[in-house]
C-alpha cells in the first residue's frame, strides 16, 4: 500500500488505496445508507473485525486520524471521557490507514482504550477527505453528519441522539485543489464569487485593455491598471487617493535613474525594448474598504517595487516655482446665472462652463497645461460655482493668463511649498 502524504501547516492530506480485497463503495454523504462494510485490524477491540452493522443501535463515530497528526492525538481524551459519559449510547471509532503493530505501540505507550481500524483503506474510500481529523457521525444505519473534531462535544452529542435531522453543515473536501497553483485560478479552492479581497502585481499583459475603476456585480470594489510603467501605475494611485494633480508631470520627482525604470521614449509597450519596463496591477476589496483603495495601491506598489527596483513612492511637500491661479481685481463676472449645470464644447477649441464649480475649472487649467515645467496651483480662495468660456488651443500659458485677467484671474510665478509625488530610492 502507498499512502501520499503532503503536510500543511498541522494537517496530512492522505490519498489511501484500497487493500484486503474488499472493493470500496461510492464516496457517501449525509443520508445515504451506510453498506455493511467488514472492518478488520481493529485493535483495542474484543475482536479483530466487525461490520459496521454491529453499530446500529448506537451512534457511530469514524473518527479519522494518524499518530503523527498533532490535533488528532490531542482530542484523543477528550473523545475518551466522551465515550465514558456516553457508554452505550455511543461509539467512537478511530480509523487509520497506518499499520495495526504501530498502533498498538502507539496506544500502549498512552493507555489509549478507544478502539481503531488500522492499515485502512476501504472506510476511507466510504469516507474521502483531503485532511484529518474528520469525522463521520452514522446513525440508523446512514450517515448523519460530517464534520470536524471541534463538534464533537458532549452538547452535540446529545443533540443528534435525538435528532431527526442533522444541525450541522457538511465538512466537504475539495480533491481537485492543488497546492503549487494560485488560489481561485482556474477554479482552484473555489469560484471567482469567493473572493473578497486580492491585489495582483503581473508583468505585461499581452493583448488586454480596459482598465480603471468599477464595482461588480458582486458589490466588490476593483482597480485596474494594465501594461503601465513604474510612474504611470504611481500615478494611477494617486488619482484612486483623489490627488489628481499628483498625476501630472510637473507634480512628480524623480530621483532615482530613469533609464532603470523607463522604457526608451516613443517606444510601444508591447514591442521587446518596452514590455519589460511594464507591469500589470488589480485591486479587489470589499466595499468597506472603497475609500482606502488608492492608498491600499501605493502601500502594494511600494511593498512590490522596493523589492524589485529598491525604490518606493511618497507624497511630500517640496519649495518648486509653480503657475499660481489667483484673483486680482473683480471676479464678479464669474459668479453663475445660470439655472443648471452644464458644459458646451459645441465649438472646436473652446468650453463653456454653466453653474459649474471652480474647482473643476482650475483643473481643466492643470490639465491643459500638464506639459509645463512647473505646475498650476490655486490660490484664488474661491468655492462659489461659475459661469465661463475659455479656450482650450492656447498652448502659452501667459497669453491663457492674459485671457483671465477678463474675469479678475491671473497667472503668476511664484515658488510655492506643494505636494509632489516623488520617486526616491529606499536607502
Amino acid at each position: 500500500m502507498k499512502i501520499h502524504v503532503l503536510l500543511v501547516g498541522i494537517y496530512l492530506f492522505i490519498l489511501p488505496s484500497c487493500i484486503n480485497g474488499q472493493k470500496p463503495a461510492a464516496p457517501l454523504k449525509p443520508g445515504d445508507p451506510v453498506p455493511n462494510l467488514k472492518l478488520e485490524n481493529i485493535v483495542n477491540y474484543p475482536n479483530e473485525t466487525a461490520c459496521l452493522a454491529d453499530f446500529e443501535d448506537k451512534l457511530l463515530i469514524l473518527d479519522f486520524w494518524a499518530t503523527w497528526c498533532h490535533p488528532c492525538v490531542e482530542a484523543i481524551p477528550r473523545f475518551e471521557k466522551l465515550q465514558h459519559e456516553f457508554g452505550d449510547q455511543l461509539q467512537i471509532l478511530m480509523v487509520t490507514s497506518q499499520p495495526t503493530s504501530s498502533i498498538a505501540q502507539f496506544f500502549a505507550n498512552r493507555d489509549v482504550s478507544l478502539p481503531s481500524v488500522t492499515a485502512d483503506t476501504c472506510l476511507s474510500k466510504l469516507f474521502p477527505h483531503n485532511y484529518v481529523p474528520h469525522e463521520v457521525w452514522i446513525k440508523d444505519g446512514k450517515v448523519f453528519a460530517i464534520t470536524s473534531e471541534a463538534e464533537v462535544t458532549a452538547d452535540n452529542i446529545k443533540t443528534l441522539l435525538t435528532a431527526q435531522k442533522s444541525p450541522f453543515a457538511e465538512k466537504k473536501s475539495n480533491f481537485d485543489y492543488d497546492l503549487t497553483r494560485p488560489l481561485l485560478i482556474d477554479g482552484n479552492g473555489g469560484a471567482n464569487s469567493d473572493l473578497q479581497y486580492h491585489s495582483v502585481i503581473t508583468g505585461y499583459l499581452d493583448g488586454i485593455g480596459g482598465g480603471g475603476v468599477y464595482t461588480d456585480s458582486l458589490d466588490r470594489y476593483k482597480i485596474r491598471a494594465l501594461n503601465g510603467t513604474v510612474l504611470q501605475l504611481y500615478r494611477a494611485a494617486m488619482r484612486y487617493q483623489n490627488k489628481l494633480p499628483l498625476t501630472q508631470s510637473n507634480r512628480n520627482v524623480l530621483e532615482v535613474d530613469k533609464a532603470t525604470l523607463l522604457p526608451p521614449p516613443n517606444t510601444a509597450a508591447y514591442s521587446p525594448a518596452a514590455r519589460d519596463y511594464c507591469h500589470s496591477y488589480e485591486l479587489i476589496v470589499p466595499p468597506a474598504l472603497k475609500a482606502q483603495a488608492g492608498k491600499l495601491m501605493l502601500d502594494d506598489l511600494n511593498r512590490y517595487f522596493s523589492a524589485r527596483y529598491n525604490i518606493y513612492g511618497v507624497v511630500e511637500k517640496r519649495k518648486v516655482k509653480c503657475w499660481v491661479l489667483k484673483q486680482k481685481g473683480s471676479t464678479i463676472s464669474l459668479i453663475s446665472q445660470s439655472p443648471s449645470p452644464s458644459i458646451d464644447s459645441s465649438t472646436p477649441n473652446r468650453l463653456i462652463y454653466y453653474k459649474q464649480p471652480f474647482e473643476n475649472f482650475y483643473r481643466a487649467v492643470v490639465n491643459l497645461y500638464s506639459d509645463e515645467p512647473y505646475p498650476v496651483i490655486d490660490r484664488t480662495g474661491i468655492t462659489s460655482e461659475i459661469d465661463i468660456a475659455f479656450p482650450t488651443d492656447q498652448k502659452d500659458i501667459r497669453q491663457f493668463g492674459a485671457y483671465l485677467n477678463r474675469h479678475g484671474l491671473d497667472l503668476e510665478q511664484e515658488l510655492c511649498e506643494i505636494d509632489m509625488l516623488v520617486i526616491k530610492p529606499l536607502n
